[in-house]
């Protein structure tokens, strides 16, 4: 059985990701983030936004940890993955904070999700998968409201990050039609 180097864990309430924890297994560095504008009394901490480039993120782990047959998330213009996508390319705070970067000053997110059309400098959607050999599903842990969640719990979790992203964007489009 190969050793798993990085692990990497999610924390959700009520379907919505509150903590990120990343460790290496190799040099003992742990990194962890937690939601909101700043990690306030977490001090080591880093923080995000539940943004639709973290949903994006969240939903593609999730997918991936459920084992799909499909784990991949693809989109066009102004969809989770789109917003994922963007995220990656520009590397904001909260991604360094939550990945760390290599001596290049390279986020290491770019080494954990594939992408193809990034920027979607091409026709067609910009799909994006977790490399399995940088991560590993097995390196992967998520919990909801307190439990590990099961392959059952994930299924559930990753149709109502689907959903919501789906409802948030369709009210926020009638808005704009109003």
């Amino acid at each position: 059985m190969e050793t798993i180097v990085r692990e990497l864990k999610l924390f959700f309430e009520s379907e919505e990701l509150v903590e990120v924890e990343i460790s290496n297994q190799m040099t003992g560095e742990v990194r962890r983030s937690v939601r909101g504008k700043q990690s306030g009394a977490y001090r080591d901490a880093g923080s995000f936004q539940w943004t639709s480039a973290v949903r994006g993120l969240a939903l593609l782990v999730v997918r991936t940890a459920a084992r799909f047959e499909q784990p991949a998330i693809e989109g066009e213009a102004k969809s989770l993955t789109a917003s994922l996508d963007y995220a990656i390319s520009k590397q904001p705070l909260w991604l360094t904070e939550m990945f760390g970067c290599d001596r290049m000053g390279t986020c290491l997110v770019r080494r954990m999700v594939l992408r193809t059309n990034p920027e979607r400098k091409r026709p067609g959607p910009t799909v994006l998968a977790i490399n399995e050999r940088y991560m590993p599903v097995e390196a992967i842990s998520i919990f909801n409201d307190g439990a590990r969640c099961t392959r059952e719990d994930l299924i559930v979790l990753a149709v109502g990050l689907a959903c919501a992203w789906s409802s948030s964007a369709t009210r926020a489009e009638a808005a704009k039609a109003a």
